[in-house]
């Protein structure tokens, strides 16, 4: 059986900045992967119950390669990204992390050191960035007298953009992903009523 090169891909509205779908795609293509074989979740990396994910674990055989562009976009938590690693492994499947040069292929003892240690690191840096906003905003909010309110979700130049993408392509939901963000705040941004 010819080994297959399979393309994960996953925003979150916690994460896409800097890291939406578009980049994703691009740098998937890049590196070979047909648009057909991408799988693509637009919600948090923190549970395994991701209907792209679990689609791809269905499609993805022995000998086969899962490519994605950060190691985050398939874990965004040290056990569940061990647990993923592992089972990748025993199925004989081959991960590998573009911007890290991440390779499962490489079984050598400082390869398999490295990928634990970078599993780590995002766990540690996504709960840190979590646990520090939320205490900055508070902080500040209170010695200023002030309680938080919700920002606009989108700025002035968003809007534009969501505009000259939805006129491509008149999809709300397409734009949503491509913008990291819910199809009801487009269509807001857009003057669109709330009818799908």
């Amino acid at each position: 059986m010819i080994p297959i090169i399979y393309g994960y891909a996953r925003v979150s509205k916690s994460d896409c900045y800097g890291r939406n779908l578009e980049k994703q795609l691009y740098e998937l293509d890049q590196y070979s992967v047909p648009r057909e074989l991408i799988f693509v979740d637009d919600q948090t990396g923190t549970t395994f119950k991701r209907p792209g994910w679990v689609e791809l674990r269905e499609h993805v055989k022995s000998g086969d390669t899962n490519v994605v562009v950060w190691r985050d976009r398939f874990s965004r938590n040290f056990d569940d990204g061990v647990a993923i690693q592992a089972d990748l492994t025993k199925r004989e499947i081959r991960l590998v992390s573009i911007k890290e040069n991440i390779d499962t292929s490489d079984d050598s003892a400082g390869a398999k050191y490295f990928r634990r240690l970078m599993l780590a690191q995002g766990a540690y840096q996504a709960n840190r960035t979590s646990e520090r906003v939320r205490a900055g905003l508070g902080r500040r909010a209170r010695a200023e007298g002030k309680r938080l309110k919700r920002p606009p979700t989108l700025t002035q130049e968003q809007v534009q953009e969501a505009q000259r993408i939805y006129a491509d392509n008149p999809s709300t939901r397409r734009t949503a992903r491509v913008m990291c963000v819910s199809q009801g705040t487009v269509k807001k941004a857009l003057g669109l009523d709330s009818r799908p």
